[in-house]
């Protein structure tokens, strides 16, 4: 078994607002192992950024419980210097928005640069070379020119792969995508796929792929956690989870992916809307959407537990099963 390399124990993100409390991230639990690639799934608004920004540090909310060790340390104890020395360099971040995320005034090259310098301790002119090899290495043409170009002089698919160069200039050992392919076609979403393949086999680097495109987690993942409301509601290896979806949620969503062989002519979706985090004070979060909702659903909320080995699930249904075998 690999080690442990990040491990996510209880971890409730809230946000404060004039409505009241939001608990954003309530009560997650995520471990992920050197070298390997976990899917983080679920609808907008069902917390999956919040998670990886509470990773990093640089959530707006307030982290009430739970601890997030990173190679043992716990990153939540570490002081914001401290933390400055790992952000970036041993965990990276590929952010959703490129061109929001990049920063106007500076090239190209600068950007790759200033975490280069930072953490390798390199001269002006090294971080450069490293750029412009960082930049050959994603795939991007006339590096030697580009290095030295602003953010606006790139297409939507550039900018991601400066992105990806930026979060995997000093080697880390965890790389965290948050949609890494929204927004950008289909050639350039599998050339950057292929990239991160590539990277995570030559450094041995282990990914957070946060994503709501199941095609991306049949393709490059190992396990995948399917959050919903602030929770996270199953947990198998990809193949499991694709072949034998337990939580009525995760079915909802295999469901709706299109097929090439079915005759249907309306796409399948599951009825109602991701409540407002907090807004249901008792039962199961999903429960007003499940098409299988039990009284026992609206009353309480289950717990995360084991419905075969390695396959976590929080769902009545398999207690009530239980219960009806003995």
């Amino acid at each position: 078994m690999k080690e442990k390399l990040l491990e996510m124990k209880g971890l409730k993100t809230y946000f404060y607002t004039d409505e009241g409390v939001v608990p954003a991230v309530d009560g997650v639990d995520i471990v992920i192992h050197e070298g390997e690639t976990v899917g983080i799934v679920g609808e907008s608004g069902c917390g999956k950024s919040v998670t990886s920004l509470t990773a990093m540090r640089l959530t707006p909310g307030k982290v009430e419980e739970g601890s997030i060790l990173f190679q043992g340390k716990d990153l939540l104890a570490l002081s914001e210097e401290d933390m400055r020395k790992v952000r970036g360099n041993e965990l990276a971040m590929i952010f959703q928005e490129p061109m929001t995320s990049l920063n106007p005034v500076f090239t190209i090259g600068e950007q790759i640069g200033e975490a280069i310098e930072i953490h390798m301790q390199y001269s002006k002119k090294q971080a450069r070379e490293r750029a412009i090899e960082m930049l050959k290495l994603v795939g991007i043409p006339r590096p030697e020119q580009i290095v030295d170009e602003y953010p606006h002089q790139l297409s939507g698919g550039m900018r991601q792969r400066v992105m990806i160069a930026i979060a995997m200039s000093c080697n880390p050992k965890l790389l965290i995508a948050d949609e890494p392919t929204t927004a950008l076609d289909v050639t350039i979403q599998a050339q950057i796929l292929d990239l991160m393949r590539e990277l995570k086999e030559k450094h041995n680097t282990a990914i957070m792929m946060i994503t709501h495109d199941l095609g991306v987690v049949a393709e490059m993942c190992d396990r995948v956690v399917v959050m919903y409301a602030g929770k996270v509601v199953e947990e198998a290896d990809v193949v499991t989870l694709f072949t034998n979806p337990k939580h009525p949620y995760t079915q909802g969503l295999m469901k709706s992916i299109p097929r090439l062989d079915s005759s249907e002519q309306r796409l399948y979706s599951i009825k109602g809307s991701v409540p407002i985090p907090g807004s249901l004070r008792k039962g199961c979060t999903f429960a007003p959407r499940c098409e299988y909702a039990l009284d026992t659903c609206r009353e309480e909320m289950p717990e995360l537990a084991a419905v075969e080995t390695g396959h976590l699930c929080r769902c009545w249904l398999y207690e009530a099963k239980e219960e009806q075998a003995e």
